[in-house]
């Protein structure tokens, strides 16, 4: 198959998925939000035809400017933005994410990082990186974002993986991580503690090991106070995902919509703009977060099934452009690529059916707003250029 015609498919996947995703919303939103998402969807279009003309070399040259541009934008953002939430900046025709920029400028800065060299299991190689990928995560945490915050880890340890760090290693480094989860039960986390305790004394020196376990008691031991400086909602989040039928008019409602709606559907779907989970506003963010829920229960499981199946196809696409690529700042910047979608993918359609807690993170070409789908159209320009740039 020639570059210009795997491009065209690849392009063609995404423009069916946006489609679904305007069909979607309109029915979920009315005439309001279509046409808005509309006019994006031809911004995004025209931002990846021009992404597509971009030397990768261009992108690697800049990659620390744009790096440092993000992190000002996602400073500022936190003082001067606007929204429920300190998001976004208002730009009267266009409410602009820094946090959707984010996600290009962390895999960029990332993959500069790394490229034409093996990195190994110390300070020197993943210090920076990390710390990176950390002050993304708590600038996007602060605003307050979880969906979009939590993303920069599975994004560096896969790109860790990647590039040759060994499973075990990346679970080292990011134990801490699990003994916070873990920690907000004192029995769950002596059962992690102590079966981490004996799993990573078998594999790391005596210093390594007591590092790891200093690490992990002052994480679980923070779990605590993170948790009573939570908002409210995010407590409620939780504790609705880990109890969902405990307040079922409250806290755990979106939940319980969304899992009504889907199951609703059945195999068909009740028909286009005929959900009633929808028409009566049961369902929550239903142009957004919840988006897949309105299309499960309009089109049904083969609505479903066939926008996972185009996800599957895109997401394999990008995989062979990563492993196919000679060019190794190319690869590593088409992995993360692979990273954010499929991380947005699993965390958004988890959510609906209640297999993961409710973030708040936009469903790829589905979900409304302007900032994901342009920042989502690049990604996939950039990806093809890799492609035409760097197969045999």
């Amino acid at each position: 198959m020639s570059k210009l015609n795997n491009s065209r498919i690849i392009i063609g996947v995404v423009i069916i998925l946006n489609i679904i995703g305007l069909v979607t919303i309109y029915s979920a939103g009315g005439s309001n939000y279509f046409f808005r998402e509309l006019i994006w969807t031809i911004l995004g279009i025209g931002i990846l035809l021009a992404t597509v003309k971009i030397p990768v070399r261009l992108w690697e040259n800049f990659s620390i400017h744009i790096f440092i541009l993000t992190f000002l934008l996602l400073v500022l953002v936190l003082i001067v933005g606007g929204g429920p939430a300190n998001r976004w900046f208002d730009l009267g025709f266009f409410n602009f994410q820094p946090s959707e920029l984010a996600k290009v400028a962390i895999i960029l800065f990332i993959a500069q990082r790394w490229a034409y060299k093996k990195i190994a299991f110390n300070m020197k190689d993943l210090l920076i990186p990390i710390v990176a990928a950390l002050s993304y995560a708590l600038l996007v945490l602060l605003e307050p974002d979880m969906g979009t915050g939590l993303i920069f880890l599975p994004v560096l340890a896969g790109m860790m993986f990647w590039h040759g760090i060994s499973m075990f290693q990346i679970f080292l480094l990011f134990s801490p991580i699990f003994s916070f989860i873990f920690g907000f039960s004192i029995y769950l986390w002596i059962g992690y503690f102590v079966g981490f305790a004996i799993i990573t004394y078998r594999k790391t020196t005596v210093v390594s090991w007591l590092i790891a376990l200093m690490t992990n008691i002052l994480a679980g031991l923070s779990s605590p106070i993170i948790w009573a400086n939570l908002k409210e909602y995010q407590k409620a989040r939780i504790i609705g995902f880990l109890s969902p039928w405990l307040d079922p008019k409250g806290m755990s409602w979106n939940l319980i919509q969304s899992q009504i709606a889907v199951g609703s559907g059945r195999i068909f779907g009740k028909g286009f703009l005929s959900g009633t989970q929808k028409k009566l506003a049961f369902l929550p963010n239903r142009e957004t977060d919840f988006i897949f829920s309105t299309l499960s229960e309009e089109f049904g499981f083969v609505g479903a099934i066939l926008t996972l199946t185009l996800y599957f196809f895109l997401l394999y696409q990008i995989y062979k452009i990563a492993q196919k690529t000679q060019n190794e700042f190319a690869r590593l910047v088409a992995i993360g690529i692979f990273l954010v979608f499929s991380y947005q993918i699993i965390v958004n359609i988890g959510m609906v059916l209640g297999l993961l807690p409710i973030t708040g993170i936009a469903l790829p070409f589905l979900s409304y707003g302007g900032s994901s789908l342009i920042v989502s159209y690049l990604m996939i320009g950039l990806a093809i250029r890799i492609y035409k740039e760097n197969q045999l």
